[in-house]
């Protein structure tokens, strides 16, 4: 995916002017986007503690639910309008760039807050 492109995707879909986007803004996005192991797959990451860690204030089972099923689909969803993205971006369909703004804001969005630790 081209910097200039991700840069412009980026502005329409946070609905800012380019020179009200901070350009650090942009440059983590890009990386962030950039950062997908193999093919612009983003996967479900490995909890660095095991899923019984937080008890007796989080059950392992809520644990596991929420990894599994919660972030799952945050990741799910964004690689699915990563592919809707890609398509729009080589067909040059610039309403349907801009109509994916929703889905990547919250479920890129999602899986970035879940992943932070």
């Amino acid at each position: 995916m081209s910097p200039n492109l991700v840069s412009s995707v980026l502005k329409s879909a946070v609905n800012l002017r380019s020179s009200n986007l901070p350009k650090e803004i942009i440059k983590s996005s890009q990386a962030w986007f950039a950062a997908a192991p193999s093919g612009g797959i983003h996967q479900l990451p490995n909890l660095p503690y095991d899923y019984n860690a937080l008890e007796p204030v989080i059950s392992a089972e809520t644990m596991v639910l929420h990894h599994t099923k919660h972030h799952n689909t945050y990741v799910t969803n964004l690689n699915a309008a990563l592919e809707k993205l890609d398509a729009a971006m080589a067909k040059g369909d610039v309403s349907a760039i801009i109509s994916l703004q929703g889905a990547l804001k919250f479920n890129g969005g999602g899986h970035l807050n879940h992943s932070l630790l």
